[in-house]
């Protein structure tokens, strides 16, 4: 679909969604910020919604869109997440109401905002995972990715028989004496909206999973240094045992690379289709 195409299908579904005319939507401007779908503001005379069309190859890159429907009704009962307004996995069609503008990178790295982050994440991890919801087991990732690249003939650097073991471990490692809770997985500052209450969008990446890697997500994105890691870590836990730190800094590594796997895996998925 072409972009204006795609603009008169978000238009559509807006309208459709609020029960009002198409002459009543006001504008509808794209979100830019996303790789995986395509997402427009529509303004309506009573509503700011956002309407994300998914335009991916969710197998490939691991996306369950059922159970992000689940997580989303759990974190939009939370007050954690967006409000839903149409979740409609079969047509990959997601509306939401608009929170407002993201973060910028520089409000990432505040340190009040660090400590906000970490309340956040222990707030995210007490909600109750819905039934249904799928697990996010770090070692099926990495082996899901690396099935992936191998069926597509393509070997990059970071698949060499050394690292791939040692992520595999490292997943391990952090699976023992954890106890999974419901998680993001995918926290950097345009997902995070803020109007004095801090909520995250863009679930697609949501399970129930380790929440150190929670926690390493924002910390590699934004380049977290020591001391910043340890101000997350210490507005997340009162446990403040160095066991506890080098799990974070397991996880952080780990993260960097499913992260460098993700994007091997959704360059290939255009060569892939050709």
């Amino acid at each position: 679909m072409t972009a204006a195409s795609t603009a008169a299908a978000a238009m559509d579904v807006a309208a459709r969604t609020l029960k009002v005319s198409a002459e009543a939507v006001l504008s509808c401007e794209p979100i830019k910020h996303g790789l995986t779908n395509e997402s427009w503001l529509v303004r309506t005379r009573q509503d700011d919604v956002v309407v994300r069309i998914s335009n991916t190859a969710e197998q490939a890159l691991q996306i369950d869109r059922h159970s992000e429907a689940l997580v989303l009704a759990a974190v939009d009962e939370a007050g954690i997440g967006p409000e839903v307004i149409l979740c409609d996995p079969a047509q990959r069609v997601l509306v939401t109401r608009y929170l407002g503008d993201t973060w910028s990178e520089a409000d990432a790295v505040k340190e009040e905002n660090i400590q906000r982050l970490g309340q956040l994440f222990r707030r995210l991890h007490r909600v109750s995972p819905p039934i249904g919801v799928r697990r996010v087991e770090l070692n099926d990732t990495l082996e899901g990715y690396f099935r992936t690249l191998q069926e597509r003939g393509i070997q990059p650097a970071l698949t060499t028989k050394a690292l791939r073991e040692r992520a595999l471990q490292v997943a391990l490692k952090l699976r023992e004496n954890s106890a999974a809770t419901l998680c993001h997985n995918d926290v950097h500052h345009l997902n995070v909206t803020d109007d004095g209450k801090l909520r995250l969008i863009d679930w697609e990446y949501a399970g129930v999973g380790q929440r150190l890697f929670d926690l390493a997500s924002v910390c590699v994105y934004h380049k977290y240094d020591k001391l910043q890691r340890e101000q997350l870590l210490g507005a997340y836990t009162s446990l403040t045992e160095l066991t506890t730190w080098h799990r974070l800094e397991l996880a952080c590594w780990l993260f960097d690379y499913v992260r460098d796997l993700w994007m091997a895996v959704r360059e290939s998925s255009g060569s892939a289709a050709t």
